[in-house]
């Protein structure tokens, strides 16, 4: 690496800076005003002792997976106001720290960035200045706007050495890189220094220009760095950890690739050889490097690597394409029958699914079934779509292997997670509301779903109401004979039409009573206040989450018709593979036969009827055959000894 990473405001353009009126802290500051007037806060000052078992605890609930429980931990300790003291202590420093990483984890990366730069204010640079660089890189990267971060770190110390100088030189690498900036791109990546995380990912992706711009010497310089322990520096297998030899995996791919494009078929096995049995990528190389061999007739080889590959048994995305290398590679040696079984059990296997590939892109309704089903581990029992079940897992594989079609699903999983304790929130900030305003009526919350809201409400009463109605016309088209009953009914509807006219008053009202909660609260506002005005936001966010969440399953259901699609397209490529080497296995038989056929015409035998006196040869079904043990049995000259 070179020398440090320029300003973000001369080496990346600029961008919206964060609001400066953001302050993720103001309501929980608010929180303790208002329990303080009541005399509810805690008297005990916050020893470093207390402050240290809040991390403990925190970075506990984290190991465990829960974001939210270790956000709610060290957000009350950061915004108490006996934190002040300890604010520049070791101690508070790792509160601080550790909030905003796991704000940025959870993707809340405006409030994360907030409590991050308090730890880089100031000359001073310590493990926890270098921790926060390092996290806001990362939601740079994670976030998918590193301008704005960027725009946040100017003005660092320029120390070429130091581990985030390279992490920020990285961030302004893939900015250039995503502008299309490639020379800019390249000069960053060249600043990433060896002790920087990111180190292997920058001479990849610089290796991946070069490539792209048809520079070979220079990308293949560049994954040989990576892939080379020789040409590696010793220090960046440490401080990239486990990253690091993945990347590895992926220059020494890279190489073969290149080696591959270049017709240098030997080179390219070498490469290819390389990764090891470990791997995630052990499948891609096995798989390109027996294509290699294909093609350069070392069938013997191909075949061996193909072995190898399927004597893995894992799944990986070349399952169909072997199939039809290992017939074309039979195909190169001759082996016409076998060749032709190989393809025949591969169009029993894959045309089936190949139709109902093209079935569900033309019915809507079985393809969102199909969809709805991938989420199941049983997936065949989930959708009912009356296929095979090996048909049916193919197709839900196909799906599920799709990284963006993955990466919605997770964050639909994710928002559902946490709008399941939005709603519980909302329920628990009204009863608290209720308890703080008259504490002897609050009752128990009876057990019900968290998503009880006024909304759901509402839903459930216009069911009842359409139910109603249809009830009633149906009666009144009837005999007439149950007045009573009939009247009831009408007084029933009319009451269920009143509560939803009181609940969709409810529901506007939320609205208008959150801005003025927000807008409009004292400076010190009461305790029930702030409870109800939480409950009002709650509400609203569980009403754009819920939107949110309508278009995410709209994304992830395109996504899974594209999966399809590309499914569709790749087996029918295949299936024209197929059928023509099934066709070139009659040509070679015929092939064969005429050139037997001519040899035995000019004297030449085959090496099967070379030994014409191999006498079981000629036998028929009901003959048998005893071989011949020499001149002299045992017992022939019985009685005849002694004459010559």
């Amino acid at each position: 690496g070179g020398g440090a990473a320029p300003p973000a405001s001369s080496a990346a353009p600029t961008a919206a800076a964060p609001s400066p009126d953001l302050d993720p802290g103001a309501a929980l500051r608010a929180y303790y005003q208002a329990l303080a007037q009541r005399r509810l806060d805690a008297a005990a000052q916050l020893s470093t002792e207390k402050l240290r078992a809040s991390i403990e605890s925190a970075e506990a609930q984290l190991g465990m997976g829960r974001r939210n429980e270790a956000i709610a931990i060290l957000a009350g300790v950061v915004e108490s106001p006996r934190f002040a003291p300890l604010r520049t202590l070791d101690e508070g420093r790792a509160a601080v720290f550790t909030l905003g990483d796991a704000l940025g984890r959870a993707g809340a990366y405006q409030m994360a960035r907030v409590y991050l730069l308090r730890l880089i204010q100031g000359s001073a640079v310590d493990g926890w200045y270098r921790r926060a660089v390092s996290s806001l890189v990362d939601i740079g990267l994670a976030g998918g706007e590193p301008e704005q971060i960027l725009q946040v770190l100017p003005g660092l110390p320029a120390s070429a050495e130091e581990p985030w100088a390279g992490d920020v030189a990285y961030l302004h690498g893939v900015l250039w890189e995503r502008m299309g900036r490639t020379s800019e791109a390249l000069q960053a990546y060249a600043r990433v220094n060896a002790r920087s995380r990111f180190w292997a990912q920058a001479n990849y992706r610089a290796g991946l220009i070069e490539v792209d711009q048809r520079q070979f010497a220079q990308g293949e310089q560049h994954f040989c760095k990576v892939a080379d322990p020789k040409q590696t520096p010793k220090l960046a297998p440490l401080f990239g950890g486990n990253d690091f030899f993945q990347v590895r995996d992926l220059a020494r791919l890279a190489l073969g690739r290149v080696a591959h494009e270049q017709y240098r078929f030997d080179d390219a096995r070498y490469y290819y050889h390389l990764v090891p049995a470990d791997s995630e990528r052990l499948p891609e190389a096995l798989y390109e490097s027996a294509t290699s061999r294909y093609e350069a007739k070392d069938y013997a080889s191909a075949h061996r690597l193909i072995n190898e590959l399927r004597a893995l048994d894992r799944p990986h995305a070349y399952a169909d394409e072997v199939w039809i290398l290992d017939a074309y590679v039979d195909l190169a040696e001759c082996q016409f029958p076998r060749a032709d079984a190989k393809l025949e059990e591969f169009l029993k296997r894959y045309e089936p699914v190949l139709d109902a590939a093209r079935r569900l892109e033309s019915d809507p309704r079985a393809l969102q079934a199909l969809i709805d089903g991938s989420r199941s581990t049983d997936a065949q029992g989930a959708m009912g779509l009356g296929l095979p079940r090996e048909v049916t897992e193919l197709l839900v594989s196909a799906i599920r292997v799709d990284p963006t079609y993955g990466r919605v699903s997770h964050q639909l999983a994710e928002l559902d997670r946490e709008l399941g304790g939005i709603d519980g929130a909302s329920a628990e900030l009204a009863e608290l509301s209720a308890r703080v305003r008259d504490p002897e009526a609050v009752k128990p919350r009876p057990a019900s779903a968290i998503a009880n809201t006024p909304a759901d409400r509402l839903r459930e009463l216009a069911q009842q109401t359409a139910a109603l109605r249809r009830l009633l016309r149906e009666a009144s088209l009837g005999q007439g004979g149950a007045a009573r009953d009939l009247q009831l009914a009408k007084q029933e509807l009319i009451d269920i039409e009143a509560q939803a006219e009181k609940l969709q008053a409810a529901l506007a009202a939320p609205s208008a009573s959150a801005a003025t909660a927000r807008g409009t609260l004292p400076a010190e506002a009461s305790l029930d206040q702030l409870l109800r005005a939480d409950a009002d936001e709650a509400r609203e966010l569980a009403q754009g989450a819920r939107a949110l969440r309508a278009q995410l399953v709209e994304q992830r259901d395109r996504l899974g018709q594209e999966a399809l699609g590309r499914l569709e397209r790749r087996l029918t490529r295949l299936v024209r593979r197929a059928r023509a080497g099934r066709i070139e296995t009659v040509l070679g038989r015929k092939q064969a036969l005429e050139l037997e056929v001519e040899a035995l015409s000019q004297g030449y035998l085959p090496p099967g009827a070379v030994d014409s006196l191999e006498a079981a040869r000629y036998l028929g079904d009901d003959e048998e055959y005893w071989p011949f043990d020499g001149e002299d049995w045992d017992d022939e000259y019985i009685g005849g000894e002694g004459l010559r």
